[in-house]
């Protein structure tokens, strides 16, 4: 599994793109119920296949991500090959901005997969338009 695997409440909100899959993949609706019922490990793997294209969509779409901590703020600009930063550092009433450019260390999905993890937010790109 490439990403993590999606709660069981948010599948349920994704049943119709669940059943869409499915199909796309041979299975039938009683192909499904008789995989969950009679091969449970198969099922579990059938969900986690879900889950990374469900993953892989929404991180594809995305252009900037945003991390707000205690001092700091990190704005990021997600483009195809590289990311921009736009870093605000507050102390004691004063405001310092930063900014810097890479390439993606590992494939730009995965990459920002963790960032994600590492308590970054989707964002629209408000404040990073209006720093950069």
């Amino acid at each position: 599994m490439k990403y993590h695997r999606i709660p069981k409440n948010e599948l349920e909100k994704l049943e119709d793109d669940f059943i869409k899959f499915l199909v796309v993949n041979g299975i039938t609706a009683d192909d499904w119920l008789a995989i969950k019922e009679n091969e449970p490990v198969n099922a579990d793997q059938i969900i986690n296949q879900f889950s990374d294209v469900v993953w892989e969509g929404i991180l594809r779409k995305i252009k900037y991500l945003n991390k707000v901590e205690k001092d700091f703020a990190y704005y990021f600009k997600c483009d195809a090959t590289e990311i921009h930063l736009v870093r605000v550092i507050s102390a004691e009433k004063i405001n310092e901005y930063h900014t810097a450019t890479k390439s993606y260390s590992k494939q730009r999905e995965l990459e920002l997969f963790e960032m994600i993890q590492n308590g970054c937010m989707i964002s629209e790109g408000l404040e990073f338009k209006e720093l950069s």
